[in-house]
């Protein structure tokens, strides 16, 4: 229990509920995207961008709820586009919790938006380890190898990630800009 009372339960509870509402405020921001109302998107990333901060505030005070507190402060940046600093927050996630593969998952897509490539490749090799029959993981390692001109370990990776998930388009979009799947 801290000095104003609350335990890590409490905090975990909070950040949870924290982690659950930038989610929903993500696809609301998604759909107000699609239907092209940007004071919308603007008004939903305000929100969730204060959710980030608050999140940060609670990674300043000493517990075992600092993982989370980290965590959702590094989604509430991710999905505001504010990629160092989310980064930043996946960093410290996988300072205390190394295996923690939502992290390194994370981590790859901030690390690809900032052009970091061979860190990319790195952490989703992680990703790959922790989360071996997840697409997401082998998409964001054939990405990384792309860009890295691994061609070869791309196609590996691209192909292991459309057999998991043959429906995901966004892996049939990196098979194709890799060249390992012919256009129809």
């Amino acid at each position: 229990m801290n000095s104003i009372g609350l335990t890590d339960a409490d905090y975990d509870d909070k950040l949870r509920e924290m982690g659950n509402y930038l989610w929903d405020l993500e696809q609301q921001a998604d759909l107000a995207s699609a239907e092209g109302r940007q004071g919308l998107v603007e008004e939903i990333e305000a929100k969730i961008l204060g959710i980030a901060k608050r999140a940060h505030t609670f990674l300043q005070i000493p517990g075992s709820h600092q993982v989370l507190a980290a965590f959702v402060a590094g989604l509430g940046y991710r999905m505001t586009r504010r990629w160092s600093e989310a980064t930043d927050h996946f960093l410290s996630v996988l300072q205390l919790s190394p295996m923690n593969g939502e992290a390194w998952l994370e981590l790859t897509w901030c690390l690809a938006e900032l052009n970091r490539w061979e860190e990319c490749e790195m952490a989703a090799r992680k990703s790959v380890e922790i989360f071996p029959n997840t697409a997401a993981s082998w998409g964001n390692l054939a990405l990384a190898y792309s860009k890295l001109n691994k061609k070869k370990e791309a196609k590996e990776a691209i192909r292991r990630a459309i057999e998991l998930e043959p429906a995901d388009p966004r892996n049939r979009v990196i098979a194709e800009e890799i060249g390992a799947e012919k256009r129809k």
